[in-house]
């Protein structure tokens, strides 16, 4: 399905020797992916995209972020800034006071958990 193209972090930007698993380089070069429903990629040259870079290492962590889910949560999906194998983890950012904690193993699971939540 065809919907907005999006811009990845790059360059400075990035950590050292980081890399985006293919399929979200692809989703952001062709726009095509599936609805995720209540998530949304984040585009890096963005207002949101320049708001989610600011507090990425709010708690100490290395995080790329790359979605938000716009369902009450908040929440903010990003990459482990310090994985250099291609398939890094998905940690997420949790914006509010819950003291909720949660991750993936990769953006294959983390896919798979967006696409439950659009299914609702």
């Amino acid at each position: 399905m065809m919907m907005a193209k999006f811009e990845l972090y790059t360059g400075k930007q990035l950590p050292p020797e980081f890399v985006y698993p293919d399929e979200i380089q692809d989703f952001a070069e062709t726009g095509e992916y599936p609805n995720f429903g209540p998530w949304w990629f984040i585009d890096a040259n963005s207002k949101a995209g320049k708001l989610a870079y600011s507090v990425r290492q709010h708690d100490g962590r290395n995080l790329i972020p790359f979605a938000k889910v716009d369902d009450g949560r908040g929440d903010v999906a990003c990459f482990d800034g310090d994985d250099k194998t291609g398939e890094p983890k998905v940690l997420m950012l949790v914006l509010d006071d819950s003291g909720r904690s949660y991750s993936f193993a990769n953006f294959a699971e983390w896919k798979a958990a967006a696409l439950k939540d659009t299914a609702g």
